[in-house]
């Protein structure tokens, strides 16, 4: 079959009447402002805009066999409406069109030409809906390239109607969807260009464009198929998106899910949704969640179109309550233990939790502590920096069978690439203290205050000594040479000089001096790992980080080894 084609007005109004739709197999809408003013800009100056690809198939057909579909967005809201909402079920057309390629530019057409966009204005908060105006968009008919140079010729813009009644010299904003209601350049003339007296050449010119482009020029060219297995639509989708750089890996592998389970974009999406909301968020992915599917399910974790069969898809469709409780009671234990996107380094790390949990793995006091080392470690030496898949299945391994209570010393004698281990040495300890303040200490620090609440409060990394009593100025006075003034300057970071505090306490302390904070009772009586029977002055610091680092050495040997 040849391409064919149609105008943009045809295919909006498919879209409008339950003609075409969106297949589950298709990702979420990602265009920003910015790609939906330069494609309108191309269809005005006759440029190609890509083919698209149509699955043409019969309503009865999706309601017999139970395909899901999707609606376009036409009201885009960055907080509230951004996911596409269900088609009609059952589908009542004879036929109906799913778009296979050219998702992103049509619903980029549909919200431009007949809905609005919403995004968060800046500087505003998120839970204020005033931060998200809606907008439409307009084109300014006074608009002409001034310079060869520009990128664009046509200048539309998304504009509240406020924002487009503006009064400027070389702007006149017309609403681009207006032009849709007629069908004829005549019409355009005289309900138009006559009956608001824009005789400037200009305008009359621009608008004749718009209207060429929108209404009477087929600018969609498409080609159309017919099938009514799914499994053979989604081969060509793979074929079609694999070729470029229009779908991800993970989007291809989501589709093939999808294929075989059509819920399963729902039921992602919201796990999605619950586990990245908890405690202080997290940024979990679709990756994250199907490699935990395969990997619970005791599958090849690898992520390839040929692992996601029916038979397995099947099989993680039936185990999904399960596996979603498994990872939400991890994730909502990683909260209890203060971790969130800040400070979570490889997610990959977490996959073993969500097995020992699945398999009926307690999280018992002892079990927790357990975890945690189990976490930290993982983290700090980088166990899943490379080869993570042979990581992920060697723990698999040593842990299967033994998932009643969590201990540490099951995954000792696994090996990891570079001849890495779960196990610290002596040396190994003593080199954590070398490590600048960010993600890494702040777990390190999680195994020395296993106490704190994490979960209820927010504890941040606090310098003992305050960072700033170490600029150049404060500490000219001490008349120390270059190399020392340095070599505190670079400790001043690290570990030994660092302690976890709930998050009013750290501002409250901010820049006060450790005497000074020490003079208040609570902190004396709280303050852990304190050298005794030393001087607290900044002029003793090097004794002090010294002392700090053997009381905070003792204990994680304790711990890890």
């Amino acid at each position: 079959m040849s391409y064919q084609k149609k105008t943009i007005k045809a295919s909006l109004d498919d879209i409008n009447s339950g003609k075409m739709y969106l297949p589950a197999i298709q990702r979420k809408y990602v265009w920003s402002e910015a790609q939906i003013i330069k494609l309108m800009d191309s269809i005005l100056l006759n440029y190609p805009i890509g083919t698209f690809l149509f699955w043409n198939v019969e309503g009865k057909t999706i309601n017999e066999k139970q395909y899901s579909l999707y609606e376009f967005i036409k009201n885009y809201h960055e907080r509230d409406a951004f996911i596409n909402p269900h088609a009609p079920n059952p589908i009542t057309k004879e036929n109906v069109f799913a778009v296979l390629d050219g998702q992103q530019r049509l619903t980029s057409l549909f919200i431009a030409l007949q809905g609005s966009l919403a995004l968060k204005l800046p500087m505003k908060r998120w839970n204020n809906d005033d931060a998200f105006p809606a907008k439409e968009l307009y084109m300014n008919l006074k608009s002409k390239k001034k310079d060869d140079d520009d990128e664009i010729t046509y200048e539309f813009a998304f504009l509240t109607a406020k924002e487009s009644e503006k009064i400027e010299p070389d702007k006149l904003w017309y609403k681009a969807k207006d032009i849709l209601r007629y069908d004829t350049t005549d019409e355009v003339m005289l309900s138009v260009i006559t009956s608001n007296g824009w005789n400037d050449a200009v305008v009359m010119k621009n608008i004749l464009a718009l209207h060429r482009s929108l209404v009477t020029e087929e600018i969609i060219n498409y080609f159309e198929i017919k099938k009514d297995s799914i499994d053979d639509v989604l081969d060509i989708f793979i074929r079609v998106n694999s070729g470029g750089t229009v779908l991800s890996k993970s989007d291809l592998l989501f589709s093939t899910v999808v294929s075989h389970w059509d819920k399963a974009r729902d039921e992602i999406e919201e796990l999605l949704k619950t586990i990245n909301n908890i405690g202080e968020k997290y940024k979990f992915t679709n990756d994250f969640i199907m490699r935990s599917c395969l990997y619970l399910l005791d599958m090849p974790v690898s992520l390839k179109v040929e692992t996601f069969k029916r038979d397995s898809v099947l099989k993680i469709k039936e185990k999904w309550d399960d596996i979603k409780d498994a990872i939400v009671s991890t994730v909502k234990l990683l909260d209890e233990f203060g971790f969130n996107s800040e400070n979570i380094i490889s997610y990959v790390a977490i996959t073993p939790m969500v097995y020992y949990k699945f398999n009926g793995g307690t999280f018992d006091t002892d079990s927790k502590g357990e975890l945690r080392k189990y976490i930290v470690i993982a983290q700090v030496k980088q166990i899943f920096g490379t080869a993570s898949n042979s990581a992920l299945t060697s723990i698999r391994e040593a842990l299967s069978g033994k998932c009643n209570h969590f201990k540490l010393s099951t995954l000792s004698s696994v090996r990891f690439t570079g001849d890495r281990n779960l196990r610290y040495t002596e040396d190994e300890i003593t080199s954590l203290f070398d490590i600048e303040i960010g993600a890494y200490t702040f777990m390190i620090l999680s195994l020395l205050y296993p106490n704190l609440k994490y979960s209820q409060k927010g504890f941040h990394q606090d310098h003992m000594h305050p960072y700033s009593a170490f600029n150049d100025k404060n500490i000219k006075s001490l008349s120390l040479d270059d190399a020392t003034r340095i070599e505190w300057q670079q400790s001043r970071n690290k570990l030994a000089n660092l302690q976890l505090l709930e998050g009013r306490e750290n501002e409250s302390k901010n820049d006060m001096s450790l005497i000074e904070w020490l003079k208040e009772p609570m902190n004396s009586e709280n303050v852990k790992y304190l050298p005794s029977n030393i001087s607290y002055e900044l002029r003793d610091f090097a004794k002090f980080i010294i002392e700090r680092q053997k009381l905070m050495s003792a204990e994680l040997k304790r711990i890890l080894i």
